[in-house]
């Protein structure tokens, strides 16, 4: 097995796009695709790529990397990574060791903590609380990386996500037809009431980013959430340079009445961010941007759509009318890189809220 390296974008890129081709990666989360970072310069975040190889199996992570204040250095993070390729359970097994014991790269670039937050995901009960489901539930997706970590006698501490923690995925490989049948048919309901209504979305590039913030802000109003600027948004649909688009809804006199941005892997479309103003949702436009958005994900040949977050009630059950499957992912884990600012880092962390 070799040593952990460092590996350039290009490269990256190159290795998830085989290994995805190949089938040997079910699902290539956007995050951990070079464009993201790219994306993530915006707003501060360095980036670097490390690899840990055994053959043709791998384990590694794009981690996104930022200086802390108060002289605690830097926080070094992968989201929905480490990513590891591997036939066998043990070779599996090794390569998490192996990358576990090499994030002591990361220390010549000053960083005194890594938060991993793995991709993996299994189905939730239907019984199960989608907005903040039992601990137990998520317990073996971790448990790889616990027994990695003991094996590699590095102590992982169990943190906040950043990431959603929950999500509902929905299987496109048998069709349209298919994935449609699976609506409930007040939505199917609403999604023609749209079309009636004079509704039409379109497919655009970074020039919808007007929109979407028009969009997000009204949501924002009803809401209170903040939400990212134009130019935020248009950030983040050039770095994809066309793996990413932002769906308009729109009246028949041109009001913009919601929006949507997704970003689309050689497997899986996600949805990032989306909504609707108020007469957009009095339109239904919010069911027009999904029927649209999915039919162009089985155009482009996606596995999987991915709607990116369950937060509340009622947008669990929102999106539980298309249909799919509510998961869950591991959570967070948190390696001190520094024994002694590393447990000052999580401690800042957890105060400001990051992950919240």
């Amino acid at each position: 097995m070799s040593p952990v390296v460092r590996e350039e974008p290009s490269a990256w890129g190159a290795r998830l796009r085989a290994a995805a081709a190949a089938g040997e990666l079910s699902d290539l989360p956007f995050v951990q695709q070079p464009a993201w970072a790219a994306s993530k310069a915006l707003t501060g975040w360095e980036s670097v790529r490390l690899v840990a190889h055994d053959g043709t199996a791998w384990a590694g992570a794009q981690l996104l990397v930022q200086r802390l204040p108060a002289g605690l250095g830097r926080i070094a993070y992968a989201p929905r990574g480490p990513i590891v390729v591997a036939a066998h359970a043990e070779q599996a097994a090794a390569l998490r060791a192996e990358l576990l014991r090499g994030l002591s790269e990361l220390r010549s670039d000053s960083v005194t903590l890594v938060r991993l937050e793995p991709g993996e995901s299994t189905p939730l009960p239907d019984e199960a609380d989608q907005v903040n489901p039992a601990d137990d539930l998520s317990a073996d997706l971790r448990a790889p990386w616990l027994a990695a970590a003991t094996t590699a006698r590095i102590a992982l501490h169990r943190a906040r996500p950043v990431q959603p923690s929950t999500s509902r995925r929905i299987d496109l490989t048998a069709g349209m037809e298919t994935v449609r049948a699976a609506w409930r048919s007040k939505w199917r309901q609403y999604a023609r009431h749209a079309t009636e209504s004079g509704v039409t979305v379109r497919a655009v590039g970074a020039d919808g980013a007007d929109a979407l913030y028009t969009a997000m802000t009204s949501i924002s109003g009803r809401t209170g959430v903040k939400t990212r600027s134009s130019a935020a948004f248009a950030h983040i649909v050039n770095a994809f340079n066309g793996e990413a688009e932002i769906l308009i809804a729109e009246s028949p006199s041109g009001e913009t009445l919601g929006a949507l941005l997704v970003i689309t892997t050689p497997t899986t479309t996600t949805e990032l961010f989306g909504g609707a103003t108020n007469s957009g949702n009095e339109l239904r436009a919010p069911y027009a941007l999904k029927v649209t958005a999915m039919e162009r994900a089985v155009a482009r040949g996606s596995a999987t759509y991915d709607m990116w977050g369950i937060s509340t009630p009622g947008i669990a059950h929102f999106k539980a009318g298309w249909g799919g499957t509510p998961v869950v992912y591991p959570g967070a884990l948190d390696v001190d890189l520094d024994p002694i600012r590393g447990p000052l880092v999580r401690l800042a962390l957890r105060l400001r809220g990051f992950g919240a």
